[in-house]
C-alpha cells in the first residue's frame, strides 16, 4: 500500500520537490577535451523546475540541444525526482574556459547553478583515430572544384558526410539554400552510397548526400547555404540486463562550413549583338525539310544548340524572315541529362514557316553567340543561307489565314458562293429610314463608341505607366499558371511537382515584391511582406510551404496526399497574401 500511496501521491503533485531543498547542478562529461572533441554539459535539478535560461557558449560550438530529460527514484521510503537539460557542445579553440551560471525557477524561487570549467587542448590524432567522436572522423563537407567562376557558368557542388565511426541511422535535418544561383539537381539513389577515400592520410567512409549544379544569376560574392545533417554514433556499452542491448546511438547534428563563391560579371567588351546570356561551349546546326514548295504550304526549320552550360536557360533565337513567310511560335524539345560533370545535351526549336505568295525567297544566316569561360571570349555560330523557290498555290481567306497553325495547316475556303435562300424582307411603300430615329442612331453611335474607346484607352495607359503595379498585377495570374501546371505532375513525377510549386511561388513574391528572383531569400521575403502590412501568420505559412517543397524534392517518398496538401497550401497562401498585401 505504501507503494501504490506514493506512486498516487507522484501523479497528483508533478512538482512537488521531494529532497530536503532545491540545487541546480551543472556538469560535464569531461574534464579535459580536444579541439574538435564533442562533450556533453547538463544543467540538473532534484526536483521539477522552469523557466531555465543557460549561459552563453561563445567559444563552443552546439551540436544539439537543448534536450530535456525526466527520472524518478524511490529510496529508504522517499521518493525523488529529477530533471535536466543537456547541450552536445565542441571546442573550437585552446584554453581553459569557464560556464556562467544558469538559472531556474522551482518553488517560487529563483536558484542558480555554480559556475563550470573546462579545458580543451590541441588536437591528437592518433587520439582522434579512436572511438570519440570529434571533427576529424566525423564531419560534412561542401566540395566545388573552382571558388571564382563567370556570371552563368555552372558549377558542380557535392555535399558529403565524412566518418570513421559505426552510424547506426542518419537523416537530414536542413538543405542548404542557394539564393542567387539556378539549381539543376543530379538524381542520386535514396540509399547513399558508402565509398573509401582518403584525407591528409586518414582513410574515410563517405558518402555523398547531394549532388546539384549550380548557374549563378548575378555577379559579386554568393555563398552556399549551410546543410545540416543528424547521425546517430553505436557505441558499445556495458550490458546491465538482459533486456539491455549492450550499445548506445548518441546523437550528433553536422553543419557544413558555408562557402562563398566569387562570381565575376561576364565581360562588356567584345559581346556580339546576338549575345542572349548563354554561357558554357555550344555547336549549332540547323536544317530546313524543303526548298522547293507551293504558296500557302507548309515547311519546317529547326534550329538546333548542343553542348554543356546552361541549356534551359536558352531562350529562342531573334532571326529575320522575309515579310512575306509567316511564321509561328517554336516547339522547343530538350534533350538534356544532369551528372557530375554539368548539364548537357540538346535544346531544339522547331519553326513552322508558310510563304503566302510565289516567288523566290531567301532565308538569312542565323546567328548564335555564347561565352566560353575556358576560352573567356564570346563565339558566335552562323547556319547556311537558305534559297526557296514558291510556286503559285491555291489561294487562302483572310479568315483562313488567321486558323492556320503549326499543327494544322489546311486548305479550308471555298470559291463557290451558294444562292441565298432566306426569305425576302419587305417594307412599306411609305416608310423610310433618311432622318428617322433609327438613322439618328446609327449617325451618333459611331462617335459616341470612339469617346468610349479613347477613355478606355487613356485609362488602360495610366494604369501601365507604373510597372511596378503592372508587375504586380501580373503575379498572381503567372503563380496561378505555375501551380496548374504542376498539378499535372502529381502522382507521376515528384521532383518535377515541387519544382514548379517553387517557381510558381518565387515567381509570384519576385513580381509582387518588385524584387528579382535571384535576389530573393526567405529573410528578404519576411521583411518585405511585414512592411506590406502582411501579417505574421501568413508569412509563415509562406515559408513554412517554400521550406516543405525544398525539403520534400530530396525526401525518400512524396505521397499523392502529401503532393494534394502542398499543393492546396501553395494557392491558399497566395490569396492571402493577395487579401492582406498593402
Amino acid at each position: 500500500m505504501k507503494y501504490l500511496f506514493c506512486i498516487l501521491l507522484w501523479f497528483i503533485i508533478p512538482n512537488l520537490s521531494f529532497g530536503q531543498g532545491f540545487k541546480l547542478e551543472a556538469t560535464v562529461s569531461k574534464g579535459t577535451v580536444q579541439v574538435g572533441e564533442q562533450f556533453t554539459l547538463t544543467f540538473s535539478g532534484n526536483g521539477s523546475f522552469s523557466n531555465f535560461s543557460p549561459p552563453k557558449f561563445p567559444n563552443f560550438r552546439v551540436l544539439s540541444g537543448p534536450k530535456s530529460s525526466q527520472s524518478m527514484n524511490y529510496a529508504n521510503g522517499k521518493m525523488s525526482r529529477k530533471e535536466s537539460i543537456s547541450y552536445v557542445l565542441m571546442g573550437q579553440k585552446v584554453g581553459t574556459f569557464t560556464f556562467p551560471a544558469a538559472s531556474a525557477k522551482s518553488g517560487g524561487k529563483t536558484w542558480q547553478s555554480r559556475p563550470v570549467t573546462i579545458r580543451v587542448v590541441k588536437a591528437n590524432k592518433k587520439k582522434a583515430a579512436s572511438n570519440a567522436v570529434t571533427s576529424d572522423n566525423l564531419f560534412l563537407q561542401a566540395h566545388v572544384k573552382k571558388r571564382t567562376v563567370y556570371k552563368g557558368e555552372q558549377l558542380p557542388v557535392t555535399y558529403s558526410v565524412y566518418f570513421n565511426l559505426k552510424v547506426s541511422h542518419s537523416e537530414t535535418v536542413k538543405l542548404p539554400n542557394f539564393n542567387g544561383f539556378w539549381t539543376e539537381d543530379v538524381v542520386t539513389p535514396r540509399q547513399a552510397q558508402v565509398y573509401t577515400k582518403t584525407v591528409d592520410n586518414v582513410r574515410y567512409n563517405v558518402a555523398d548526400l547531394r549532388k546539384t549544379i549550380l548557374f549563378p544569376q548575378r555577379s559579386g560574392v554568393l555563398e552556399l547555404g549551410v546543410m545540416e545533417f543528424k547521425v546517430f554514433i553505436r557505441t558499445k556499452t556495458r550490458r546491465r540486463s538482459f533486456f539491455d542491448s549492450g550499445y548506445r546511438d548518441d546523437e550528433y547534428i553536422l553543419k557544413s562550413v558555408p562557402v562563398k563563391i566569387k562570381v565575376k560579371p561576364l565581360p562588356e567588351r567584345g559581346k556580339p549583338a546576338s549575345f542572349d546570356g548563354a554561357v558554357g561551349k555550344y555547336s549549332l546546326k540547323t536544317e530546313i525539310d524543303r526548298t522547293e514548295l507551293k504558296a500557302n504550304d507548309a515547311l519546317t526549320l529547326k534550329i538546333k544548340i548542343a553542348g554543356s552550360g546552361n541549356l534551359k536557360l536558352i531562350e529562342a533565337l531573334k532571326f529575320q524572315l522575309p515579310p512575306d513567310l509567316e511564321t509561328f511560335d517554336p516547339k522547343i524539345t530538350n534533350n538534356v541529362k544532369t551528372d557530375m560533370s554539368g548539364v548537357s545535351g540538346s535544346r531544339t526549336f522547331e519553326y513552322v514557316l508558310i510563304p503566302r505568295h510565289a516567288g523566290d525567297y531567301v532565308i538569312p544566316p542565323i546567328e548564335f553567340s555564347y561565352f566560353d569561360p575556358a576560352k573567356k571570349k564570346y563565339i558566335t555560330r552562323l547556319s547556311p543561307e537558305y534559297k526557296l523557290t514558291v510556286s503559285k498555290g491555291d489561294e487562302l481567306s483572310a479568315t483562313t489565314l488567321s486558323t492556320i497553325n503549326k499543327e494544322n495547316v489546311r486548305f479550308i475556303g471555298s470559291d463557290i458562293r451558294f444562292i441565298v435562300d432566306t426569305p425576302f424582307l419587305l417594307f412599306n411603300k411609305g416608310s423610310r429610314f433618311f432622318l428617322s430615329r433609327k438613322f439618328y442612331a446609327a449617325y451618333v453611335s459611331p462617335v459616341l463608341l470612339l469617346f468610349m474607346l479613347l477613355i478606355l484607352r487613356r485609362r488602360h495607359i495610366a494604369r501601365n505607366k507604373d510597372i511596378v503595379q503592372v508587375r504586380r498585377r501580373g503575379a498572381r495570374r503567372m503563380a496561378k499558371k505555375s501551380l496548374a501546371k504542376s498539378k499535372a505532375y502529381i502522382n507521376k513525377n515528384k521532383e518535377a511537382f515541387y519544382q514548379e510549386v517553387l517557381k510558381g511561388l518565387w515567381g509570384y513574391l519576385g513580381m509582387k515584391l518588385s524584387v528579382d528572383v535571384a535576389d530573393l531569400s526567405k529573410e528578404s521575403i519576411r521583411k518585405s511582406l511585414e512592411d506590406r502590412s502582411v501579417s505574421g501568420p501568413t508569412i509563415e505559412e509562406m515559408i513554412e510551404v517554400l521550406n516543405t517543397c525544398e525539403f520534400a524534392q530530396y525526401a525518400p517518398e512524396a505521397e499523392q496526399d502529401a503532393m494534394d496538401k502542398v499543393y492546396d497550401q501553395a494557392a491558399a497562401v497566395i490569396t492571402k497574401v493577395e487579401n492582406e498585401i498593402s
